[in-house]
């Protein structure tokens, strides 16, 4: 065990045998001029997949295995400072593990290696499930700068709203998205805004990277809320990506640039209604890129019934790259998170996809959601598509399937969440290498979250 290794290890459970020994909350004095904490959370989730895994689908994928039992570990714990009511250090790390998963990197090295197409080396490590004793987040936050501003600087979370655009990517064990960036707030009754760049911080299992060191992208964002009236609200935003300074992804040559609105109803109304439309414009390799991404959703909220039932109907479409032009149009989906929205099984991503969608939301307590919904998922543009590892269409075929998900939630006070998500994927017209008829495929997982926080001062 090298010395860094041992004193990642040592930090990691120093903090958590603080929280341990010490009660679950305690109040600061409202009158101190400093509040500190030690605080983050454990989360658990067991996986059962049949047919299928997190890189390829069907009964003989090229790595790992078809059917398995998976335990994910996740713990984020450290420590919380704020100062003076408007100064703010954090410092968290987190350990994500993986147990009894085929494609772990003790066994798989290679499963989630960046690299050329002709040549395994160099290369960037990006695994969703495995990243030992890294820095979750190290950054200092200063509040009411002129009476107006907030900045966010180092290791932090950047996610806005619904997550479709900017995502924490928070149901991977890793976390997909974390920045190491200088961000600016600004908040006004009926307008606020945010400002960032930096960069996106890889994923590997093996190394601990300090903040600004080894991103995938640089790059940033800017994200506006305004508030017209009490039935609407508007988002509008900018974002860039371009290479980052890891290994490989540094000598590309990326510019992608997306500008985008989102128009919807607040929560509290019983209508629901949604527009979103992104486009991407850029070059890449010397190749232009132009793409568009769109989400269209209607529905309505019985809220006098019992367990207050919502339906909607959704449309999601991002185009798809066509051979025959000198471009590429494929969309690239900025820098959000899927899951929820193009169902729980991660068999597809807002790129070349058109997904018909259909909820039901019920509450059967306050602090429980239960969602059913259906998606059939179509590539608009399938020539030379692949799609999760080894699926591809057919010439003049479109539909890859369909897929049905449970999701239910519970919150049990603060403290204690509960999570159940179902998934079975009914395949239509997809291929594999290895078969014409590649079969369906299920999705079973069991989570729990546990947040602490131990105030010391």
């Amino acid at each position: 065990m090298t010395q860094s290794f041992k004193y990642r290890f040592y930090c990691c459970h120093f903090v958590l045998f603080l929280w341990m020994t010490g009660p679950g909350e305690v109040m600061a004095q409202e009158s101190s001029n400093l509040l500190w904490t030690i605080d983050g959370n454990i989360r658990y989730r067991f996986e059962q997949w049949d047919n299928a895994n997190a890189r390829f689908y069907g009964s003989e994928p090229e790595m790992g295995n078809p059917n398995e039992s998976i335990l994910l570990q996740r713990i984020v714990a450290g420590t919380t400072i704020r100062v003076k009511n408007n100064i703010t250090f954090s410092v968290h790390l987190q350990d994500s593990r993986a147990f009894g998963w085929s494609l772990c990197n003790s066994r798989e090295p290679d499963a989630f290696k960046k690299h050329p197409d002709n040549s395994a080396d160099p290369y960037y490590i990006m695994n969703p499930h495995e990243e030992f004793f890294e820095i979750y987040d190290a950054s200092i936050r200063v509040d009411g700068i002129f009476h107006l501003f907030s900045l966010t600087v180092g290791r932090q979370k950047s996610a806005f709203e619904d997550y479709r655009v900017y995502g924490p990517g928070s149901w991977g064990n890793t976390g997909r998205w974390t920045w190491d960036a200088f961000r600016l707030d600004i908040e006004k009754p009926r307008w606020s805004g945010s400002i960032w760049y930096g960069g996106t911080k890889i994923h590997d299992p093996r190394m601990t990277y300090l903040p600004f060191t080894h991103a995938e992208y640089a790059g940033g964002g800017i994200h506006f809320q305004i508030k017209p009236a009490e039935i609407l609200r508007t988002d509008l935003y900018f974002a860039h990506k371009h290479q980052g300074s890891a290994a490989y992804i540094r000598d590309k040559q990326i510019r992608r640039n997306w500008a985008g609105f989102r128009l919807y109803q607040p929560e509290n109304f019983s209508l629901k209604y949604e527009t979103l439309f992104t486009y991407e414009f850029g070059e890449e390799s010397n190749t232009w890129r132009k793409g568009s991404g769109l989400f269209v959703l209607l529905g309505y909220q019985m809220k006098t019934l019992a367990w207050k039932p919502c339906v909607t109907l959704r449309y999601t479409y991002a185009s798809g790259n066509r051979p025959e032009t000198s471009q590429n149009e494929e969309f690239d989906p900025v820098y959000g998170a899927g899951d929820r929205y193009y169902g729980w099984m991660n068999l597809l991503k807002w790129s070349n996809l058109d997904d018909r969608e259909v909820m039901l939301e019920i509450y059967p307590l306050a602090q429980m959601r239960i969602e059913l919904k259906y998606n059939r998922f179509r590539i608009p543009d399938p020539e030379g598509a692949l799609i999760h590892g080894n699926l591809w269409l057919p010439q003049g075929e479109k539909l890859l399937g369909d897929e049905i998900d449970l999701f239910a939630k519970y919150d049990h006070g603060d403290n204690w969440q509960f999570v159940t998500a179902l998934g079975y994927f009914f395949m239509k017209k997809g291929r594999t290498p290895e078969s014409d008829y590649p079969g369906n495929a299920f999705l079973i997982s069991l989570q729990v979250l546990y947040r602490f926080k131990l105030t010391l001062s």
